[in-house]
């Protein structure tokens, strides 16, 4: 008797059946491997996961799937944070251990829809978690890093009232910041004194730069408060016309021998508003720096141990501390 035919039916139900297993089990396999990331590591990039599976020999199904990697949790953030400070810490009480260096850094948040913001350990980098400093109260020669006070009790002037910006202010102002030239910074000390910008000065906790005799004293924490009264526009720099002319200033002057160089040679794209000053042994920087990638931050080094307008220990010293913070 000749066997009945089965229905096609009763050969495909169970193929399909099969079909779907596997595909069931390659997303569970891969949800697994995701979920099973090390989560230890902070400096990760986006984890991309892929699984192929094979239902038969004449048959295959492919399933991939990219999953991009979640933000680093609080712990992560502490702890990666605490290695970038432990890092730097350690660096800068070596580089200031003979006194004749100091350093402030100060980060500032990346730049909003940079690549640095939208980085999965972006947290790391909130305004100010990885701020330190080493020798940075001791008074040392401020060279030309003193036209940074003057520029600020000018704006003040201007401010209150008591001054009118002329043209000859103009072209005094810009040769002093972008050329590093004296004659305008002496001109307005003499007229003004060093007694009432040394008042002026004083409400932001800036130690008195300006003396009877001798050369103008600063510190890198003070010259740091300056520069951040300056990215956030508080103080003498809350008018928006007058402190965008400081920086674009800042972002012109010529000896670019120090941070400047550093920041291009360990990152390249990155852009440096700064002011120098160099005096006999003295060789100071202080600057704001955004990188290529959108990270910004502060930095001021001031050395009394080097040679004239010689910024080649500075450069030294900024290549690392960026690279330390920031990854080469």
């Amino acid at each position: 008797m000749r066997r009945k035919k089965r229905p096609i039916w009763h050969r495909i139900i169970p193929f399909s059946l099969l079909v779907i297993s596997v595909l069931w089990l390659a997303v569970a396999a891969i949800v697994h491997e995701v979920t099973a990331d090390d989560a230890t590591d902070a400096a990760d990039a986006p984890v991309a996961v892929s699984s192929s599976v094979s239902a038969s020999s004449n048959s295959a199904s492919k399933v991939s799937s990219t999953v991009k990697a979640a933000t680093l949790s609080k712990t992560q953030v502490a702890a990666k944070q605490q290695r970038i400070k432990q890092a730097l810490n350690t660096y800068l009480a070596q580089i200031t251990k003979s006194g004749h260096v100091a350093v402030s850094f100060y980060n500032l948040a990346p730049v909003a829809g940079s690549s640095a913001a939208k980085a999965k350990d972006a947290a790391v980098y909130a305004e100010g978690a990885l701020a330190t400093s080493a020798n940075a109260q001791t008074q040392m020669v401020a060279a030309s890093t003193y036209k940074l006070y003057i520029t600020a009790w000018l704006f003040h002037e201007v401010a209150t009232g008591a001054k009118t910006w002329t043209s000859s202010d103009e072209s005094g102002f810009q040769a002093m910041i972008v050329n590093s030239q004296n004659d305008y910074a002496e001109s307005v000390l003499k007229s003004s004194g060093g007694t009432p910008i040394n008042t002026y000065l004083s409400q932001f906790g800036i130690t008195s730069p300006f003396h009877y005799s001798g050369a103008a004293t600063t510190s890198s924490d003070n010259l740091l408060t300056m520069l951040k009264l300056l990215v956030k526009g508080q103080g003498p720099f809350a008018n928006a016309t007058y402190r965008n002319k400081l920086l674009t200033a800042m972002g012109k002057q010529v000896y670019r021998d120090g941070i400047p160089a550093a920041a291009s040679a360990t990152d390249p794209g990155s852009t440096v508003q700064d002011k120098v000053g160099w005096l006999g042994t003295t060789d100071n920087d202080a600057a704001i720096v955004t990188t290529a990638s959108g990270q910004r931050y502060l930095l001021v080094i001031m050395t009394d141990n080097g040679s004239y307008q010689n910024f080649s220990a500075i450069k030294t010293y900024a290549e690392k501390i960026q690279t330390i913070v920031y990854g080469s």
